[in-house]
Formats: structure tokens, C-alpha cells, sequence
């Protein structure tokens, strides 16, 4: 048996071939299950809508800014009025998704913004959309955290087992046995050819 350490540009190499095979693993899995993650989203956003506690938010600011856009080709002065309600109501759903996000870890960012100088509003669909994304990134984590999503926690788990041993002070036969067997443990093809062992230049 080689008593030689992996060098830096092997360690490198395999560390990159490692982290490649890992995700195409993991991607492949996700695919298998994209399409019930997103039957399960369309599913829990009543619910989810209704939990956040703002439908009737939304039903406020949807009968503001159908007002708005009514009187917007006609009344200036009535088109101010309602533009000062829309900005209201859509500033206390806005606080309220604000409380939500940092309560729930959501990008505050990517909340909609509100435009005094509209002339059409439609926030309701950018709020929607909003509303879906966090809906689908809280569906994916209950997910990844039940019984069908163990298979991808046992991919990171043995991931970062694999890449905490590339970088060990082992010798590197040793290191490229244990990631082989690691590799067969999780069904991945990456085959490691005993002459590549047995050739490993000091580290």
C-alpha cells in the first residue's frame, strides 16, 4: 500500500470530480420528485395565505386598487384620493409580510414595492408571486425533512463525510478507497482506478 499523501492538484481534482457527482446525484433525485413538490404547493397555498393571516389584507387592498384603476382614466382629483388609499392598504399588507419574512427567514427584498407614480397597479400578482415562492420553498423544506426527502440528507450527509476525508491528513490510497466505497454506498458511478492510487505523488 502507497504511503504518499494526495497532492494539492489531486486533492483538487477529486475534491471538484466529488463535489460534480454529488449534485448530479442530488439533481437527479429532486427531478424525480419536482413534480409532486409543485402539485403539493398548489395545494397548501390557500392554506398557506390563510396562516399568514392576510386575506383579508388582500381583500382590502384588491377593492382599493380596483378603484383605482377605475377612476384612473378619469378624475384627477378623485384618482389622487384613491391612490393615497392604495398606498395606505397596501403599506399595512407590506408591514405584515415585512413581520412574516423575518419571522420566516424570507428575502425582505424581494417583497413587492409599492410605486406612487403608477398609473395601473398590479401588486396583487406580484404579491401572489411572492406569496407562491415562499409557499414552494416552505413546501420543499417539509419536504427534504420527511420520510421521501432522507435519500437527499443521506446524500449530504455521506457529501460532506467524502469531502472531510479528501482533505484529511490520510494517506491518499487510503482517502480514495474510503470516497470509492462512499461512492458505491450511494449508488454513484465514480470508478477509481488502482493504478491512480498507487501513483498519488506526495502532498
Amino acid at each position: 500500500m502507497s504511503n504518499k499523501q494526495i497532492s494539492k492538484d489531486n486533492r483538487e481534482y477529486w475534491s471538484n470530480k466529488l463535489s460534480r457527482k454529488f449534485r448530479e446525484k442530488k439533481s437527479t433525485i429532486e427531478s424525480l420528485h419536482q413534480a409532486e413538490i409543485n402539485e403539493t404547493t398548489q395545494k397548501n397555498f390557500p392554506t398557506f395565505v390563510k396562516r399568514l393571516g392576510v386575506e383579508k389584507d388582500i381583500e382590502k387592498y384588491l377593492k382599493v386598487e380596483k378603484e383605482f384603476n377605475d377612476y384612473s382614466k378619469n378624475y384627477q382629483k378623485r384618482l389622487e384620493e384613491k391612490r393615497e388609499q392604495v398606498k395606505k392598504f397596501f403599506k399595512v399588507l407590506s408591514d405584515k409580510l415585512g413581520n412574516w419574512a423575518e419571522t420566516r427567514n424570507w428575502e425582505l427584498y424581494d417583497i413587492p414595492k409599492y410605486n406612487y407614480d403608477d398609473k395601473i397597479y398590479d401588486l396583487k400578482d406580484k404579491v401572489d408571486n411572492y406569496l407562491k415562492d415562499q409557499c414552494k420553498i416552505e413546501t420543499r423544506k417539509a419536504f427534504y425533512n420527511s420520510k421521501k426527502g432522507k435519500e437527499l440528507q443521506m446524500l449530504d450527509e455521506l457529501e460532506e463525510k467524502a469531502t472531510d476525508l479528501l482533505h484529511s491528513d490520510m494517506i491518499g490510497s487510503e482517502v480514495l478507497k474510503q470516497i470509492s466505497l462512499i461512492a458505491k454506498q450511494t449508488q454513484i458511478n465514480m470508478t477509481i482506478p488502482s493504478e491512480t492510487i498507487k501513483a498519488l505523488p506526495n502532498g
